[in-house]
């Protein structure tokens, strides 16, 4: 099957995902009264300064990421601010438009634009991921406890007890992540000779993807050769994770009414259901995103319908929009197209994987 065949079948799954999701949320009492005259009079009517506020925010959350990848790539080289900033805006600018494909973007431009390996800006950006699932983990077990949560009926008393055993399990897990992510920093090669012993009796092709996520996660791990390095890092992640929650809080603010009244915490119960959206996500609409906004609203806080898909609507623009634009005036100014950075990316991909074989046998 061809790339572009792979890539619409993923595609088509995931638009018949949402759409029996959203045809769910459809059955239930209140969707029955929907009204999208009413999302569109809340929309209209959303306060424009707690707007303004949400788009500061936004834009400050991919400074915060700039920041941070600099402190990652600092024992590679001394970066420049300027090029990791537009790989941030031009990365995900790439991924709202383009999709998953869009994810190489960030490395593959930074590693064009700083004169560094592929491989190292990839390591980078599987840290990043980890630094950020342990950060939205550790926020949603807060959440939990911190934000009073009135179930509507025994069934949500009972969803609402898993949840809180589920936020310690949260916390266990990710302590336990922790101390495994520093133990294999430091006996990285006694892994690596551990784990080849180990998986011997796999075709050679999934011992060799398995030896090459690994090396990619040493190297991420790597970038980390001192302590200062390492509390910069961990402190631009719980900035970063304040201000993506603060968005949020923003624009329920700006809605007015029952949106309103949510708290900053609650917010944040929002983000993290939201991000478990993002995993069914289509090109430039967006899909997974919305409805996990929409999940969080209703089940969790219940907010009406209508208040609820103005939350989900106005916040993929507010997240979206500015990162687009801004992108599009990096692009015009250095001269590229978002189908060139998708090139860029697949081609040093393409090398990587050509070079690897090479540096297995060397």
């Amino acid at each position: 099957m061809t790339k572009t065949r792979r890539r619409w079948l993923g595609m088509g799954v995931v638009a018949a995902v949402l759409v029996l999701v959203v045809w769910r949320f459809s059955q239930t009492p209140d969707w029955r009264q929907f009204s999208w005259e009413r999302v569109w009079t809340l929309l209209i009517h959303a306060n424009l300064g707690w707007l303004g506020a949400a788009v500061v925010f936004t834009y400050s959350s991919y400074v915060i990421r700039a920041f941070r990848w600099k402190f990652f790539l600092d024992p590679i080289k001394r970066g420049a601010f300027s090029n990791l900033f537009a790989g941030q805006i031009l990365g995900f600018s790439a991924v709202y438009l383009v999709g998953r494909p869009g994810e190489l973007v960030r490395p593959a431009y930074i590693a064009r634009r700083e004169h560094v390996p592929f491989a190292s800006q990839l390591a980078i950006l599987l840290l990043e991921r980890i630094y950020d699932s342990i950060a939205v983990a550790l926020v949603f077990a807060l959440a939990l406890y911190l934000q009073a949560i009135r179930p509507g009926s025994d069934t949500a008393a009972a969803t609402l007890r898993h949840m809180h055993q589920g936020a310690v399990w949260v916390l266990l897990v990710t302590a336990a992540l922790v101390a495994a992510l520093v133990l294999f920093r430091f006996r990285a090669e006694s892994f690596f000779a551990l784990g080849a012993r180990a998986f011997r009796f796999l075709p050679p092709r999934i011992h060799s993807t398995i030896g090459k996520v690994a090396r990619s996660l040493a190297e991420g791990l790597d970038v980390i050769e001192n302590w200062r390095d390492l509390a910069a890092s961990i402190a631009c992640t719980a900035l970063l994770w304040m201000a993506n929650i603060s968005v949020f809080w923003f624009v329920f603010q700006s809605l007015g009414g029952e949106a309103a009244t949510l708290s900053w915490w609650a917010a944040a119960v929002a983000v993290f259901c939201a991000a478990l959206g993002l995993v069914a996500q289509l090109p430039g609409v967006g899909g997974g995103f919305q409805v996990g906004v929409l999940a969080a609203l209703q089940q969790v806080f219940h907010i009406g319908g209508a208040a609820a898909a103005s939350s989900a609507l106005l916040l993929w623009l507010v997240i979206l929009v500015p990162c687009v634009l801004l992108g599009l005036i990096l692009l015009a100014y250095s001269g590229l197209t978002f189908k060139r950075l998708e090139a860029i990316a697949e081609a040093e991909s393409q090398t990587r994987h050509r070079d690897d074989p090479v540096r297995e046998q060397a």
